[in-house]
C-alpha cells in the first residue's frame, strides 16, 4: 500500500459526481498534518459537464443490463479520468504536481439499510488512472460494508477534520439527490445518516412532467400548496423511523418513488407535488435531527439544494430561521464540499488513516477507507 509523510505537503484532486449526474466537481487541496491537525488550502476547483447521453444513461440505471454495467463502468473511467486531465491544463497544473486523484466515482446502487444488498459506484479506477497519468484512491465505501457498515454517509470525515474542536455542535447538512447530515457535537465522534430525499424525487418529477431537469431556485415549489394528506402519508414510509446511523438512495427515493405518488394521485397539480415533497424532505431532516439528538446547534447547507429556496425556506420553518447558514460561513464553497471530501479520504488512505467510525456508518469498527491503483500512460 503507498504511504505518505504526514508532515510533508500532499497535492490531491478531489472528484465528484453525485446520484443525479448534473456535473462533475472537482477541487485541487494542497494539505500536511494528519488526524485533525491538518492544515488544507482549496488551491483550484472547477466543474465540468456530463455528456448528455451518458446523464440520461444514468438516469435510468436501475433498468440497466449486465452488459451495460460493464460497458459505463469503463466509459466512467474514462471520462472522470478526462475530466481531471482537462481541469489540470486549464489551471495550468503539471499532472506530477500531483500526489493523486481522490474519486467516488457514481453511484448507481445503493441498498436501503440493510448493507448486505451492497452499494456500487461505477467510473474503473484503472482507466481513471490510465487516462489521467496520476494514480487514484478510490472505492471508497467497500472497508466500511465489510465491516457491517452502511458504507455511507463518507464525508463526515472531512466535515470532522474541517469543522470539529471549536468546542461548539456544529451540524453539516448536504442536499444532493439525498440529504446527508453530519452532527459534529461539542465533544466527541461525529455522528451521521442520510435523513431521506432531497433533489432526487424533485428533479425526477421535473424530468417526468415538464420541459427542465430541475426546479430553479424552487421556483414552482414556492408557488404550490403542501398537500396534507399527500404528506402524511409519504412520511408513514418506514425509512423515516429509523434511528441513524441509516443510508438510503434514489432506488428507495428517485423516479420510482415519484412514478408510484404520480399513480395514487393523478389530480395533484405539478406545484402542489413539488411544494409537498419539499415539505416532506425538510420534516425528514428536522425529525431526524431530533432523533439524533441535536441540540439545536447552527446548521451549514451545502449541495445542489442549497439553492433550492423553497427547501431553505422550510428548513427555516422546521429548524428555525437563525439556525439554517450556508456552508460558506465556514469559509468553505458549499458546491465542492464533496470534492474536497473525497480529496481528504484519499489523503486519510495515503497516511493509513481510519476515516469511518461506528457513529456515522454503524460499522463494527473504524474502517481505512479506499483503493489504490497506479498512474499509467494514455
Amino acid at each position: 500500500m503507498p504511504s505518505a509523510d504526514p508532515e510533508r505537503p500532499r497535492h490531491i484532486l478531489g472528484i465528484n459526481s453525485g446520484t443525479s449526474a448534473d456535473g462533475v466537481d472537482l477541487a485541487l487541496i494542497r494539505v500536511d498534518g494528519r488526524g485533525r491537525h491538518r492544515n488544507i488550502e482549496l488551491l483550484h476547483s472547477g466543474s465540468a459537464k456530463f455528456p448528455l447521453d451518458l446523464q440520461r444513461s444514468i438516469h435510468v440505471a436501475l433498468s440497466w443490463t449486465l452488459a451495460d454495467v460493464a460497458r459505463f463502468h469503463h466509459a466512467l473511467g474514462v471520462f472522470f479520468g478526462r475530466c481531471a486531465r482537462d481541469f489540470l491544463a486549464a489551471v495550468s497544473v503539471p499532472r506530477d504536481f500531483l500526489t493523486c486523484l481522490g474519486s467516488h466515482g457514481q453511484t448507481v446502487f445503493h441498498h436501503s439499510g440493510d448493507p448486505k444488498e451492497g452499494t456500487l459506484q461505477l467510473g474503473c479506477l484503472s482507466t481513471m488512472a490510465a487516462t489521467a497519468g496520476i494514480s487514484v484512491v478510490g472505492d471508497f465505501r467497500s472497508a466500511d460494508i465489510a465491516r457491517g457498515g452502511q458504507g455511507a454517509p463518507i464525508s463526515p470525515f472531512a466535515d470532522w477534520v474541517l469543522h470539529s474542536g471549536s468546542g461548539k455542535e456544529r451540524t453539516i447538512l448536504n442536499m444532493g439527490g439525498i440529504s446527508n447530515i453530519t452532527l459534529l457535537p461539542s465533544e466527541g465522534p461525529p455522528v451521521a445518516w442520510d435523513s431521506g430525499p432531497a433533489n432526487g424525487p424533485l428533479d425526477a418529477l421535473m424530468r417526468a412532467e415538464s420541459d427542465h431537469a430541475f426546479d430553479r431556485d424552487g421556483e414552482l415549489a414556492r408557488s404550490g400548496q403542501i398537500n396534507e394528506s399527500l404528506l402524511t402519508e409519504l412520511q408513514a414510509d418506514p425509512y423515516f423511523a429509523l434511528a441513524p446511523p441509516k443510508s438510503t438512495g434514489l432506488e428507495l427515493f428517485g423516479a420510482n418513488f415519484v412514478a408510484e405518488i404520480r399513480k395514487n394521485h393523478p389530480q395533484i397539480s405539478l406545484e402542489d407535488l413539488l411544494a409537498t415533497l419539499v415539505e416532506l424532505v425538510a420534516w425528514s431532516v428536522s425529525s431526524s435531527l431530533k432523533v439524533a439528538g441535536w441540540q439545536g446547534g447552527p446548521v451549514y447547507m451545502c449541495g445542489g439544494g442549497a439553492h433550492n429556496l423553497a427547501i431553505r425556506e422550510a428548513l427555516d420553518r422546521h429548524l428555525g430561521v437563525t439556525r439554517v447558514f450556508s456552508y460558506q460561513d465556514l469559509g468553505w464553497n458549499p458546491d465542492f464540499r464533496e470534492a474536497v471530501a473525497f480529496a481528504l479520504l484519499a489523503d486519510a488512505f495515503l497516511l493509513g488513516e481510519a476515516s469511518t467510525w461506528p457513529t456515522t456508518t454503524g460499522a463494527s469498527a473504524p474502517a481505512v477507507l479506499g483503493v489504490w491503483s497506479p498512474a499509467g500512460i494514455a
